[in-house]
């Protein structure tokens, strides 16, 4: 069940990023200032690709422990 968990984690983890997208794009519309600027760049920007490696560390250690899994049984 373990690999299940980390792929139900990073399901979660990748539905979260995308509604933070699209939340932000709405706030975007309404706050349009120096300090949205800088929040965006300070903690948005650096946010998504740290994200999406550790989706691809995830996806590569559960296939890790699925050939673990397969290779014990």
């Amino acid at each position: 069940m373990i690999v299940g968990d980390l792929v139900t984690g990073a399901a979660k983890l990748s539905e979260a990023l995308k509604n933070l997208s699209l939340h932000w794009d709405e706030a975007k519309e309404q706050w349009q200032d120096v300090a949205c600027r800088r929040f965006e760049e300070d903690h948005l920007a650096p946010l998504e690709p740290k994200v999406r490696l550790t989706l691809d560390a995830v996806a590569r250690l559960a296939d890790a422990l699925e050939r673990a899994q397969r290779d014990c049984s």
